[in-house]
């Protein structure tokens, strides 16, 4: 199997920070006798959760697709907006039945969260619209393919730079002290390293540490900013 790409690596960094257990492109057949995957697979075995996760970055290197009121009312809803995102929907039954990912679903999962990461930044106005269209639209394949089915289903529509966003914060809470041997997990630790110092060998001054606190961050600040910092 093909190696994950960063994408997959960022949506899996934030469940392994929660404890779960993570597996990367699993695969699973089809109910047409193809072979599918998904992205990434989380779950917690104390409280049944299981996180069905797809990233789905596309288009040109910068490019991000926003979801507004214009959007909105131009395209209608977001499963209308970006179709071939939520292409992955019908196949959610056959992954949440017996002898997929586990032999018996309904002993091991309580609740279900569906994840999708992208490109897509959604307007605040409309997070809540867009996350119940989705989880309507899971709610009727899941009727007519498992009918019997009770656990509880949750929708989670981020962008990648919003798991980033929380995965560089709940690492900085973390008590690991080591290397995680995680590419995001380790990137998010050097990044908290030099945000949250603990800085020695500048002396007891205040404005000494603070100084070389600013210096340690500037040329990050920079890169992202992509301008000149006013240096005091």
């Amino acid at each position: 199997m093909s190696e994950a790409m960063i994408s997959e690596l960022i949506v899996e960094s934030e469940w392994i920070l929660k404890n779960y257990w993570t597996k990367t492109r699993f695969a699973y057949q089809t109910e047409s006798g193809g072979w599918s995957d998904v992205d990434v697979l989380s779950y917690h075995p104390e409280t049944k959760h299981l996180v069905i996760s797809e990233s789905k970055v596309r288009g040109r290197k910068k490019a991000i697709h926003a979801y507004t009121e214009h959007t909105k009312r131009k395209y209608g809803t977001i499963l209308e907006y970006k179709a071939t995102y939520f292409s992955f929907i019908p196949n959610i039954p056959k992954i949440c039945s017996n002898h997929v990912v586990f032999t018996k679903f309904s002993r091991m999962v309580k609740t279900i969260t569906i994840q999708l990461v992208s490109n897509l930044v959604i307007a605040k106005s409309l997070k809540n619209d867009a996350e119940s269209s989705v989880l309507e639209e899971i709610e009727k394949y899941m009727k007519e393919e498992l009918p019997g089915s009770k656990a509880k289903i949750e929708v989670m529509l981020d962008s990648t730079i919003d798991v980033i966003s929380r995965v560089v914060e709940d690492e900085n809470k973390h008590n690991q002290g080591r290397r995680y041997g995680h590419p995001m997990l380790d990137i998010a630790r050097e990044i908290n390293r030099y945000f949250y110092p603990d800085v020695g060998g500048a002396g007891k001054r205040t404005d000494q540490t603070e100084s070389v606190k600013k210096q340690a961050t500037q040329s990050f600040i920079q890169a992202i900013n992509h301008r000149e910092i006013i240096r005091n």
